[in-house]
């Protein structure tokens, strides 16, 4: 449940709405233009990059405006933090039990999901007031399910599956509540490397239509 007194930072509503997070692995601008333009107009919009690497949300953001969602994955310190509050990321995706990482973030209004696998570890990240979701990696560890009986036994956890990237993957936490998936490699492949982007459209069509199928 909520806290009424210290509601929690709410996740973007459009990330909600695509139901489905893609993590950009580390390249460059030009490396990540046309790839990202394919994904876009697929229909996933919601990015996500991680500290320290070339590009970052601020230059995605020039080139795409308003027609993609930058957020940032893989933030473990402070200076992290401080990263992506200076960015204007729109959620974090955080490891790590750093307070001082969580503070920044909650200060900043950024919504944060820690990262958990078992219940009892979910559950624990769920109590933290500035949660906005929890990450559960590696999702596809347990097999598919886990979802289900997650989903039986936390009912009123928002969770993000990371690291379920099949389409029977995706179905699965989707249809057992999920808030989204994130994707990463199996999706790019070989597109920010000069790969074949008509691939890279065939392998985001039906993770789209899994991500608009409503129980």
């Amino acid at each position: 449940m909520i806290d009424a007194v210290n509601p929690r930072v709410e996740l973007p509503a459009g990330l909600v709405e695509t139901r489905a997070i893609v993590l950009l692995p580390g390249c460059t601008l030009d490396e990540a233009v046309a790839p990202v333009e394919v994904l876009i107009e697929e229909g996933l919009p919601i990015l996500s990059l991680s500290p320290g690497q070339r590009l970052t949300p601020s230059m995605l953001r020039r080139v795409f405006g308003r027609r993609l969602l930058v957020g940032t994955h893989d933030l473990r310190t402070p200076a992290d933090a401080q990263w992506a509050v200076s960015e204007q990321a729109a959620f974090a995706l955080t490891l790590g039990d750093d307070d001082q990482l969580r503070s920044e973030l909650a200060a900043a209004q950024i919504p944060q999901c820690p990262a958990a696998l078992t219940p009892t570890e979910i559950a624990n990240a769920w109590k933290q007031p500035d949660a906005a979701a929890v990450q559960v990696v590696p999702a596809g560890v347990l097999g598919t399910g886990y979802p289900a009986q997650l989903a039986a036994l936390l009912p009123d956890i928002a969770v993000l599956a990371r690291g379920a990237e099949s389409v029977h993957e995706v179905k699965a936490w989707l249809g057992a509540g999920a808030v989204a998936v994130c994707l990463a490699d199996r999706l790019i492949g070989d597109a920010l490397h000069r790969g074949d982007l008509s691939a890279l459209r065939s392998r985001a069509r039906p993770i789209v239509e899994a991500t608009r199928t409503r129980s």
